[in-house]
């Protein structure tokens, strides 16, 4: 028998949100710390660039969740080859919680990726308060000067 792997929950959390608007992707390439899916959408196609984070950083208050991702070196030379390549490329950040109900995916385009890896983020940390509509990943300073990326994104980029 095979043996579920924890990270197989959250690649496959993305890969539902897909099956279910009708868009079939295929693994390009994967292991433990990223998964890449090229996909064909009524908009074009995409190459989608998959990493999880399987618990939220402890912080002081419940309003507030916080995940930190590594962008490794390897990590940023296959992403920059893809852009560079001419590729529409979207990195799906999931954001696990325990009991992975509560989990949510920041979807950024890849110019939200290109201005990540110019400021050489190699620590991404992905933010939300409660009830806000968008994801706040640091960039340096205050929660003000925070890259802001709207929360529901999934139709817009797919």
């Amino acid at each position: 028998m095979s043996e579920i792997k924890v990270a197989d929950f959250y690649y496959g959390a993305v890969l539902s949100m897909l099956f279910n608007n009708h868009i079939t992707p295929a693994l390009v390439e994967g292991d433990a710390n990223r998964q890449v899916y090229d996909l064909t959408t009524d908009t074009g196609a995409c190459r989608l660039f998959i990493k999880y984070r399987a618990k939220k950083n402890y912080t002081k208050t419940q309003d507030y969740n916080s995940w930190v991702f590594t962008i490794t070196d390897s990590d940023e030379k296959e992403i920059l080859d893809y852009i560079n390549s001419g590729y529409n490329l979207v990195l799906a950040f999931v954001c696990g919680v325990e009991g992975l109900s509560h989990s949510e995916i920041a979807l950024l385009d890849k110019y939200q990726i290109e201005k990540l890896l110019k400021l050489g983020k190699k620590a991404i940390t992905i933010s939300r308060k409660k009830n806000e509509r968008s994801y706040r990943i640091s960039v340096g300073g205050s929660r003000e000067n925070a890259m802001q990326i709207k929360s529901s994104r999934f139709e817009e980029l797919f």
